[in-house]
């Protein structure tokens, strides 16, 4: 192996330009890679976030009431078919045993967060306007968990929240001509009516939370729902919010409550970050084909110039297996090395461009650039350049083994 590692390493010295070309070809499909599929990743969660950022991932509701058969009512309807059955719209309001179901829902796989919650439509008057809005009811610490407010909020307080109190969006305020200490009304779906005090003004950059969205502590919207010591909801945040199709049918096949997934009501979208995805993975498929296509031509011609270098180590008796492990060798380095610098390079690229900030919503500071550094990345693209480079290299290390010393010295 000294023998075959010695000869690869001068052949690469003594053709230093030929070997720099095929490293940077190898170096710079590595920072293709690494570039595209960071920038691309990142700009992914940035859109995930800015979405769903405060939505649950999976909300759980009770189940619908199972359906009867009309003959249960033919004593009080004579002349119905018995065999038919009788479909029920009507939907258990509540979860009563709390504790027991949050167990429970806090047990499965990936999940991060479990939040009871009460939310429903009411409508909030201000004046002589009147807005229909959302609104969402449970602790304030644990809203935060799946939520996030506390990072939007622009004014007042959240995780304090006290009794009588709510949270809304600025937009909301804007139009409802609302400052923050104000009093307003909310009129809820069951007619129950209450005045309240604004705490706290969020701004998430989602016009639909910001418009619609009104938060408040449990007790007030329980009260607010007539749901004394109970919830209509929970809502959950998964490790992996891409996972929420199959923990919503694992928690609906394992506990029988109606289960919904973030995905399923976003299928438009997450149909467009999987186009994403695949424009990435082409990409990088056509940065490594061009990275070793040029290598193997390198490693060709290179076998070519060092014919009668192979024809004299064959006639000092190298055999086949030897002559091939050397150019072998030559891909081996070549691969690592412009991997090592692909690396290099596409970190250097992408720490430069994290730096860019741009001014956000009410003065936030944000990168202008969302830029994913996942180690898995750059060890995924390390390894399909190595992968890749000594695939390219088998075709010319083939042929070397394949020449005959007597033809090269006589120079046929």
């Amino acid at each position: 192996m000294r023998f075959e590692a010695t000869v690869a390493t001068r052949h690469l010295v003594s053709g230093r330009g030929q070997t720099l070309l095929t490293v940077g070809a190898v170096a710079i499909a590595v920072t293709v890679i690494v570039f595209i599929t960071s920038l691309i990743q990142g700009l992914q969660a940035r859109i995930v976030n800015d979405l769903i950022g405060s939505l649950p991932h999976v909300t759980v509701k009770p189940a619908e009431r199972p359906a009867r058969p009309l003959s249960q009512a033919a004593s009080d309807r004579p002349g119905l078919a018995t065999s038919l059955v009788q479909p029920s719209t009507e939907r258990r309001a509540h979860f009563d045993d709390v504790p027991r179901v949050e167990q429970q829902l806090a047990s499965f796989p990936g999940v991060k967060s479990v939040a009871p919650a009460i939310r429903g439509q009411a409508f909030l008057i201000h004046g002589a306007k009147q807005f229909g809005v959302s609104v969402s009811g449970g602790a304030p610490a644990l809203q935060e968990r799946i939520a996030g407010l506390q990072k939007d909020l622009v004014a007042g307080r959240w995780l304090e929240l006290g009794p009588d109190e709510i949270v809304i969006g600025v937009r909301l305020a804007n139009e409802a001509g609302i400052g923050l200490g104000d009093r307003v009304r909310l009129i809820s779906s069951e007619g129950v009516d209450g005045v309240y005090t604004v705490a706290g003004l969020f701004d998430t950059g989602q016009n639909s939370t910001d418009l619609g969205a009104v938060f408040t502590d449990l007790r007030t919207a329980q009260r607010l729902f007539r749901l004394q010591g109970s919830v209509s909801s929970f809502l959950i945040k998964l490790d992996d919010p891409f996972m929420a199709n199959t923990t919503a049918d694992a928690i609906a096949g394992a506990l029988g409550h109606d289960a919904e997934s973030w995905m399923r009501e976003q299928a438009q979208f997450v149909n467009g970050l999987r186009a994403q995805s695949s424009s990435s993975a082409m990409i990088s498929l056509f940065a490594l084909l061009a990275s070793a296509f040029s290598i193997a031509a390198v490693l060709i011609v290179s076998v070519i110039q060092k014919s009668k270098e192979i024809g004299i180590l064959k006639s000092m008796g190298a055999r086949n297996r030897q002559i091939q492990l050397i150019f072998g060798l030559e891909g081996l380095i070549i691969a690592v090395a412009g991997a090592i610098l692909g690396c290099g390079l596409g970190y250097g690229i992408l720490r430069m461009l994290a730096g860019v900030r741009q001014v956000a919503r009410f003065g936030k500071v944000d990168q202008l650039f969302p830029i994913s550094f996942d180690v898995a990345i750059f060890a995924g693209a390390a390894i399909a350049a190595i992968l890749t480079t000594l695939i390219a290299a088998t075709l010319p290390a083939r042929r070397a083994a394949r020449m005959d010393p007597v033809e090269i010295i006589h120079g046929n």
